[in-house]
């Protein structure tokens, strides 16, 4: 799967580092959310704090990181005060491809989620979509093992 079609149809979920290596044990959260974004504009702090108030609902330990990629609206600032997110504001990332990579390479969760705050400013992220998502993958790794 490349990244470009990852972008294009978000939320989804994957195994992260923990999954992929030969001891399950080395995660230190269940879900890591990557959030990469381009001038989403106001949408972005609520969107991360309905999926982060969603999560901690269906007691699922995660972590988020917002990864800008190029943007330049002001949505950063908009994130200030979350102490439970994680930002990665590196100047070379210029697109949104290099904030999804930059995001999942830098997440330690067992299973790592994307959700794209730019997809549609009219329609909300729907948080139960990427838990559904979360279940499907943890349901499939059962299966194949």
């Amino acid at each position: 799967m490349t990244v470009a079609s990852l972008i294009a149809v978000p939320p989804f979920v994957v195994a992260g580092p923990a999954q992929q290596s030969s001891s399950a044990g080395e995660a230190t959260v269940e879900f890591s959310v990557v959030v990469p974004f381009h001038n989403p504009g106001a949408t972005l702090r609520r969107a991360v704090e309905r999926v982060a108030e969603t999560l901690y609902a269906q007691n699922i330990s995660f972590e988020m990181i917002a990864v800008p990629g190029g943007s330049r609206d002001g949505s950063l600032r908009t994130l200030e005060g979350l102490p439970w997110l994680r930002v990665i504001a590196d100047p070379e990332l210029q697109d949104k491809g290099a904030a999804l990579q930059s995001g999942i390479a830098a997440a330690g969760g067992a299973w790592v989620g994307c959700i794209d705050v730019d997809a549609d400013t009219e329609t909300e992220i729907d948080p139960h979509e990427l838990i559904e998502c979360l279940h499907r993958a943890r349901e499939n790794a059962a299966v194949a093992a």
